[in-house]
């Protein structure tokens, strides 16, 4: 039974998911600790206090950015694995390397978090989730390549979703890179639509 279920030179997916439910965990939870308040001492008033939050606004917007952006790669991420009951070898290395450039969120957030009025921190940034995207999408292409490790054969609105997500999230990964030279901090917008890209089909 098990060798149906996981043919030969395929990996079964649960530890691979624990592996990067754990880091996603981890590196979403890093984020929030760059958002720190400069001491402001005894004789601090509230007007100083607002002032604080004032300065630490962009950070917190780089926050809000970073999390949600993730956490849609990451619930999109579960809902590929559950067309699959294991992986091909591909598909584990392509994972890795995914797992590999989430966790440099953190560092390429805290960058920009910094630095956003810099081209090089939000090209940085940026290129970072393009990189976590075009993986992503590697994977996506093998999955589909490889229907042995499919639980049962993938409807056509599935497969069109999937392939939809594959070229549309680097698009805009990608965008914002190019727009990072230009208009750095700002590029950051052309990521919001992944917030709004269907992970699923409705058909």
């Amino acid at each position: 039974m098990d060798q149906v279920q996981h043919p030969p030179g395929d990996i079964g997916k649960q530890r691979i998911e624990a592996l990067s439910d754990g880091l996603y965990a981890i590196a979403l939870t890093l984020l929030v600790l760059e958002l720190k308040l400069p001491s402001l001492g005894h004789g601090a008033t509230n007007a100083d206090l607002l002032h604080a939050l004032r300065e630490l606004m962009p950070k917190m917007l780089t926050w809000f950015l970073s999390f949600w952006v993730m956490a849609v790669l990451w619930l999109s991420q579960v809902r590929v694995y559950h067309l699959v009951h294991s992986l091909s070898r591909t598909m584990v290395r392509l994972e890795l390397t995914q797992l590999a450039c989430v966790s440099l969120m953190p560092f390429s957030t805290a960058l920009i978090g910094e630095h956003g009025d810099l081209p090089a921190a939000s090209v940085i940034y940026a290129a970072n989730m393009l990189a976590i995207t075009l993986t992503g999408a590697l994977r996506t292409r093998e999955l589909l390549h490889q229907p042995g490790v499919h639980i049962e054969t993938l409807p056509a609105p599935v497969v069109r979703t999937l392939k939809m997500r594959s070229y549309a999230l680097p698009g805009c990964a990608a965008a914002a890179v190019v727009l990072g030279f230009f208009y750095p901090g700002w590029n950051m917008l052309a990521m919001l639509p992944m917030v709004f890209i269907p992970a699923r089909s409705r058909g």
